[in-house]
């Protein structure tokens, strides 16, 4: 009875594994659409208003979700110290934190630190404009290869589990 309820677990534990990878996969494509409309935020914005740059943080870190809220807010309240580190390097910083992007995601958001704020609106909204397209079709590559990595992963797990639970038993 021991030995059957161990192989269970067993067996749950690698199916259980399976599928966070998959799911992982899933939580990097949903970040990288977030912060996509994140950039689309700010691209209104300055489109609409031509917003100085501490409104156009502002607005990211009020209406934007998961990680472009947790950069745009980074970098509001780095405004406020500026005299320490400048908007490029914060920009830079601030986007290399964030994990969940992976690094492609983070590679087409560090280039707009040296544009925000420092150029003319239109090559700004040009700028967002790219970034923002860039992350969108990278969202959908990696939707693509998260549908079928996932199942992937699901199976080995699940199938794994029923290997250990074979040579348990």
């Amino acid at each position: 009875m021991i030995r059957l309820i161990g192989a269970a677990l067993v067996a749950a534990g690698a199916g259980w594994l399976g599928f966070q990878a998959a799911g992982s996969l899933r939580r990097r494509v949903g970040a990288i659409r977030q912060m996509a409309e994140g950039l689309s935020l700010l691209e209104r914005e300055l489109e609409l208003n031509a917003a100085p740059l501490p409104q156009l943080m502002a607005l990211g870190a009020a209406q934007g979700e998961g990680p472009a809220r947790e950069l745009f807010q980074g970098c509001l309240q780095g405004l406020d110290r500026l005299d320490r580190e400048d908007f490029p390097s914060l920009w830079r910083r601030l986007a290399a934190q964030r994990q969940e992007l992976g690094p492609e995601g983070q590679a087409l958001l560090l280039p707009l630190g040296g544009v925000l704020g420092r150029c003319a609106g239109q090559r700004q909204l040009e700028r967002l404009s790219a970034a923002r397209r860039a992350l969108e079709e990278l969202a959908g590559r990696l939707e693509e290869d998260s549908r079928r990595q996932g199942r992937v992963y699901q199976v080995l797990g699940l199938s794994g589990g029923a290997f250990l639970v074979i040579l348990l038993l």
